[in-house]
């Protein structure tokens, strides 16, 4: 008969199963993390995209130096907004805690642009 208040005996199975749950548990919220930030990255990069093709649009029917201006905006941007996507598609495509650095990389890449593409629509007025 056991004594009272004798732990029960924990067999190194039960410390394995315990840490393989906790493991699973803890990758499970890192994807979870990971998709909610990617999932929120798609919809940024779909609103610049956006705003891409309301600038490019409006350069269609400018002339002459404002025309010639907002083109060379946009050339700037496409390579920022290009970079922002390749960044998320690898980032979709990392595991584990390489995701975090990418993760990092995707914002800033993100932000970058939303900074140039509002600098560029106050330069329009």
């Amino acid at each position: 008969k056991k004594a009272e208040g004798t732990p029960p005996k924990t067999g190194s199975a039960d410390v394995r199963k315990e840490t393989g749950e906790a493991v699973d548990a803890m990758t499970a919220k890192a994807r979870q993390e990971r998709d909610e930030f990617v999932g929120k990255a798609q919809k940024e990069l779909a609103e610049l995209n956006k705003k891409m093709a309301e600038l490019k649009k409006k350069a269609k029917k400018l002339s002459g130096e404002g025309k010639a201006k907002l083109d060379r905006q946009i050339q700037d941007l496409e390579p920022e907004l290009k970079a922002a996507e390749q960044k998320l598609a690898d980032l979709k495509s990392t595991a584990g805690e390489k995701w975090e650095e990418l993760k990092a990389g995707v914002s800033g890449a993100i932000d970058r642009l939303k900074q140039s593409m509002k600098k560029t629509r106050e330069g329009e007025h």
